[in-house]
């Protein structure tokens, strides 16, 4: 078996070693695989800082209908692209994403976003490192609303119970199990139904509401969210948040705060997220929290976090019971020293778990025990050894990963770009293209 070893571009008398030993390749030889292996791919071109004016982008996700969003953080963005790298303002199924060109909540002014995320009712959402999380709901702007209704009653068609608004969690499940809406009070103003439009606070930690969100002596100034996921869908929507401030990882969850009207006559629910519970909270050791820096979790619910403190870099945590799904010794991915700054973790759809190190300029895959796979972002230099020479020089501290199927995106911020990767298996015809990438 082959060991992977990652230089540096800056070791200069290491390369003029290698140089002499080997030859670097940007792609992998036909040397190098054979039919049937697999390999991440660098796509290209890039998607350049010049061809889209990115200054700082901080984070990189793709929705969930296929579009591509970029925190453009200095520029107070949030870049809509598509699959093929086109900027997106319009398209012929109604979305329209102008909100997002220049972004500004009522009270605060322009907002730097940081981290992405989205929910199952197409709520964009964004965080600036504050206590406070945004949203802009891409539905919404999509079909139109016609009116707002603050408070609202139900009735069941058979017993006769009344609901009020306080007490409706989900409209849809309720319309279709014996009630109907009556006495909604519609209000149809520009301001109003323009301010839920518009990115807006969906989660704010100085809300009396979120009281237990604050530490012992009530103050939430200091608190620093520094990422987050969406879970769940319907009335069991929920959001996970860093807290990098307590050194915790905070459960939200979602309830009611308005009923639409839409454009089609539809009627939806308007939602904010209000504090739960905490699910860990600081510690030292495996599946505690120190100095967090990212988020997110698998198909079956569990968290995944990277942190700078503390004595591991990256963490995993089961659903609902919270205990640490790795232990030392036991999973690569608990290893001390494999990291120099774990920026941003993401888990694909495979239970793939890919680590970005800002520190090392490259990305650490693992499979869902923890056990490393490989490095991506990194050049291969054939030494004809038993080990595989890596140097990491495409990247310039990466700071955020998304994974569509089979496509990496990589926010590669140093270099104000976007950088991609294509995993493929490796038939007769990949080598072939590679053969001729290599020697035109």
């Amino acid at each position: 078996m082959k060991r992977s070893i990652l230089i540096y571009p800056i070791i200069i008398i290491a390369l003029f070693i290698l140089y002499k030993c080997g030859h670097m390749e940007k792609l992998p030889t036909v040397s190098e695989v054979e039919q049937g292996d697999t390999s991440y791919v660098q796509m290209f071109p890039n998607w350049e800082k010049e061809e889209y004016n990115f200054n700082t982008p901080k984070d990189i996700f793709v929705g969930n209908d296929g579009y591509i969003f970029i925190a453009d953080s200095g520029n107070s963005r949030i870049v809509v692209l598509d699959q093929a790298g086109l900027t997106i303002t319009e398209d012929e199924y109604g979305n329209n994403f102008q909100g997002l060109a220049e972004i500004s909540i009522p009270g605060k002014g322009n907002v730097q976003p940081i981290r992405l995320g989205q929910d199952s009712k197409m709520n964009l959402l964004f965080i600036d490192g504050g206590n406070r999380i945004y949203a802009w709901n891409q539905y919404y702007n999509n079909v139109g609303i016609r009116y707002v209704s603050t408070e609202a009653t139900l009735r069941h068609t058979k017993s006769g119970t009344i609901l009020n608004s306080s007490q409706i969690d989900s409209l849809n499940y309720y319309l279709t199990n014996g009630y109907t809406l009556v006495n909604a009070k519609p209000d149809s103003s520009e301001e109003l139904i323009n301010s839920i439009l518009a990115p807006h606070t969906f989660f704010d930690g100085n809300d009396p509401k979120n009281w237990e969100f604050v530490d012992d002596y009530g103050d939430t100034r200091n608190t620093k969210i520094v990422d987050l996921v969406a879970f769940g869908k319907d009335y069991s929507n929920g959001i996970y948040i860093l807290d990098k401030r307590y050194n915790r990882i905070v459960k939200l969850k979602y309830i009611p705060k308005y009923i639409l009207v839409m454009s089609d006559f539809s009627v939806v629910i308007g939602y904010e997220a209000v504090f739960s519970e905490v699910a860990t909270g600081q510690g030292t050791g495996a599946g505690f929290v120190m100095e967090p820096n990212s988020i997110d979790i698998d198909a079956s619910g569990n968290i995944y976090f990277t942190q700078t403190g503390g004595v591991y870099s990256c963490h995993g945590i089961s659903a609902g019971s919270y205990r640490t799904l790795f232990n030392p010794g036991e999973n690569d991915i608990l290893d001390l020293g494999r990291f120099k700054s774990a920026w941003d973790i993401s888990v694909d759809s495979r239970g793939i778990i890919y680590v970005v190190d800002a520190g090392s300029n490259y990305i650490q895959t693992f499979d869902n025990k923890g056990t490393f796979l490989r490095n991506i972002g990194a050049t291969i230099v054939d030494g004809d050894s038993l080990d595989v020479i890596e140097i990491a020089d495409i990247l310039n501290h990466p700071e955020a990963i998304s994974i569509n199927e089979n496509t990496v995106y990589v926010a590669d911020t140093g270099n104000a770009r976007i950088v991609r990767f294509q995993y493929i298996i490796m038939t007769e015809q990949n080598l072939q293209d590679l053969q001729e990438y290599q020697n035109p």
